[in-house]
């Protein structure tokens, strides 16, 4: 990827299509599912592999997509982040791809002259994928994790990658309001997290006393807010790459197995499953899209509704692709051996963080979503 800009911020010398291009190559000889297959990443609790990460985020500049230009990366918009993070979830891709971005992007409110050296170094080799960062999976709030004078202590559960993480972007309670931190894990305890998901290792983490940096101002709200958006959106995007995963795997299988003398993808019922899958994931590309465009626009009640949507319709698209992928799979789709059951998994563990698409869809409507309708005749 190119990581150059024009003079002109708004104006970026890449597009997102050209991110999923440079992405897509790159996994074509580099399968991201081949590493959740990979025993020794699922036994020594990495998940995924050190060197691909790095190359991921020093020769793609897969993390510096979200990074502000004062940390050295490209500052660029949602648009850009959910194209990433989707292209990634295609191969399901496990390594901490989510987290990255995630706190990446929340660097754009923090100055580098006011980080201590120490955090400084800390978030370089973050960026650069050398430092491995973790993002908890719960969305109830700070609870018990609280900040002061530079330190946590409290539990935060079933962070991504929590076993190898050096540090970890969480939601924090300062005695000024909530506000987005970054933790150091050095003296962390960690427990592992029973998790359906095998590409994405979770583990519970309690810090006493830990170091942390604040990325938003304490109390905060539009900043928090804004985070939290962000982190459905990108949700939303995974789901989106990982039905388009199974669509592709559905459609090539369909190709060539035969069966009664003929391709299995001639018989109607077949066709039916993938073209259902096909327009209920474009359906969800395109709220995720709608989405991401208001985020940039600074937007924030627009964006969060698009946002609430999106998740709901690629949460329904996902899981449904993700069985459709075992049932036209047949009777090796079943199988331990076979790659369904890892998206399946994937789809039903992220499908259900943050809420049921359900109740994803009644906040929506809750928080007035019905008047989108109405500006868009307009």
């Amino acid at each position: 990827m190119d990581q150059h800009v024009n003079g002109s911020a708004s104006e970026p010398e890449i597009s997102p299509d050209e991110i999923r291009d440079s992405l897509r190559d790159y996994f074509t000889d580099n399968p991201g599912i081949d590493e959740v297959r990979d025993d020794e990443n699922t036994i020594d609790g990495t998940g995924f592999d050190r060197h691909g990460w790095r190359t991921l985020a020093e020769q793609l500049g897969l993390i510096g997509i979200a990074a502000p230009e004062e940390w050295g990366g490209l500052g660029l918009g949602a648009e850009y982040i959910v194209a990433a993070v989707e292209e990634c979830a295609v191969t399901l891709y496990p390594g901490p791809v989510r987290a990255s971005v995630l706190t990446a992007a929340a660097l754009a409110g923090t100055s580098s002259d006011a980080v201590p050296a120490g955090w400084q170094k800390a978030i370089t080799d973050l960026l650069s994928g050398t430092a491995v960062v973790g993002a908890s999976t719960r969305h109830d709030g700070p609870g018990e994790l609280h900040y002061r004078d530079g330190q946590v202590t409290g539990p935060v559960a079933s962070v991504t990658h929590g076993a190898v993480a050096d540090l970890v972007l969480c939601v924090v309670q300062t005695p000024e309001g909530p506000a987005v931190a970054l933790v150091d894990t050095t003296s962390a305890q960690r427990s592992p997290v029973d998790t359906v998901d095998l590409a994405t290792p979770l583990s519970g983490i309690v810090f006493t006393d830990a170091s942390a940096v604040l990325l938003t101002q304490p109390g905060d709200a539009r900043a928090l807010e804004r985070h939290r958006t962000l982190e459905a959106l990108v949700l939303a995007a995974e789901l989106v790459g990982g039905a388009q995963g199974c669509l592709a795997r559905m459609v090539d299988y369909a190709k060539v197995r035969e069966q009664f003398g003929a391709l299995i993808g001639t018989y109607q019922a077949i066709q039916h499953k993938c073209s259902q899958t096909a327009i209920a994931n474009a359906s969800a590309r395109g709220l995720v899209a709608a989405a991401a465009a208001a985020f940039d626009a600074g937007d924030d009640r627009v964006a969060e509704q698009f946002t609430l949507l999106a998740r709901a319709e690629a949460g329904d698209a996902a899981t449904s692709a993700s069985s459709g992928f075992i049932q036209v799979s047949g009777g090796i789709g079943f199988t331990w051996e076979h790659d369904a059951h890892l998206y399946f998994r994937r789809a039903r563990a992220t499908a259900a963080l943050g809420g049921t698409p359900a109740q994803l869809r009644d906040r929506a409507v809750t928080s007035g979503c019905l008047d989108l309708l109405v500006h868009g005749a307009a």
